[in-house]
């Protein structure tokens, strides 16, 4: 028996896009993501890191029709956002489940975050600095790993503001990562919640991985479920990487600002350059103001806050990559 491997080569922002339409044909639903590098270090910057998909099919599945019906949609695809062609390898049977790890290379964000897979040794890490503070993550999840630039921006956001002893909300908390992230720079009270059950299960796996599972408290819901899940009303941090409309749902409906303390911070994220000047304009008109912002390829990442009174500063670039 073999297992075919179904590969493609992208970059953190086109890999969760390929990986949904490849999901349906993987075994198991199981899709894996690869970063590859340079083997001889970690690279300290891998905002857009080279991000290999993979999936794993068995012999009795495969068939010409298959490999067409990817092809296909990668095709379709690759009209929208350079998608290269498939690659199919067939693998011996006992070659398949670990094939995958052979490449994958810890990386950092900012100063001091950096991802770590969850099967390499910590003694393995030759590169470890006494201030890292390590995500130890699974890549073969699809979502929430750290390399989509929407991710980055907003881990990238929460190291430069979250201060031991602060709380934080994350709304929209996918695999956790942020959350996990934010208590791990000393957050005191994390929030988190999501409306897919399955995320909340990520989040609570990962955060016991991560050894916070005290620190965070996930729950199925809302936006306004939050304050029957939490005595707090306003947190000093509140961070959503959703998509541009939701956010701007959120913010002109639901009321997002306001559970953003007086002098706490609004981290948005998941927003196609293009739809920024729609999100600004949402934040300028619920009371807030943009202070910075971070883009990465065709995605930005805005830091907001209450708006002062006669205060309306221009958004200042944080970071560009």
């Amino acid at each position: 028996m073999y297992w075919l491997e179904i590969s493609v080569r992208t970059d953190g922002e086109g890999a969760e896009a390929v990986a949904e339409v490849l999901r349906p044909f993987a075994y198991q639903d199981s899709v894996v993501l690869e970063q590859l590098g340079d083997e001889t270090t970690v690279d300290p910057d891998a905002l857009e890191s080279v991000v290999t998909v993979k999936i794993y099919v068995p012999e009795e599945e495969d068939s010409p029709a298959l490999r067409r019906r990817v092809e296909e949609i990668l095709y379709h695809m690759g009209r929208l956002y350079p998608i290269p062609e498939p690659v199919f390898r067939e693998l011996a049977d006992e070659d398949w489940a670990n094939a995958w790890k052979d490449h994958y290379r810890p990386f950092r964000l900012g100063t001091h975050l950096k991802i770590w897979p969850t099967w390499l040794p910590r003694e393995s890490d030759e590169d470890a600095q006494p201030d890292d503070i390590v995500l130890v993550l699974d890549p073969g999840m699809a979502f929430g790993t750290g390399l989509h630039p929407t991710t980055q921006g907003c881990l990238r956001a929460l190291e430069e503001i979250v201060q031991p002893g602060m709380s934080v909300l994350d709304a929209g908390t996918g695999s956790g990562i942020l959350a996990i992230a934010a208590a791990k720079l000393g957050a005191t009270e994390v929030a988190a919640f999501d409306t897919d059950s399955l995320a909340v299960r990520a989040t609570l796996d990962n955060a016991a991985q991560n050894g916070v599972e005290q620190a965070i408290h996930v729950w199925r819901g809302e936006l306004d479920s939050v304050h029957e899940e939490s005595a707090r009303r306003q947190w000093d941090v509140v961070v959503a990487n959703i998509l541009a409309p939701v956010i701007i749902q959120l913010l002109n409906d639901s009321g997002l600002l306001t559970y953003v303390a007086t002098a706490g911070r609004l981290i948005l994220s998941g927003i196609i350059l293009e739809q920024g000047s729609a999100v600004e304009e949402a934040i300028q008109a619920v009371g807030g103001q943009v202070e910075r912002t971070i883009t990465a390829g065709d995605w930005v990442t805005y830091v907001a806050g209450h708006r002062r009174t006669n205060d309306r500063p221009p958004s200042q670039p944080l970071r560009r990559g």
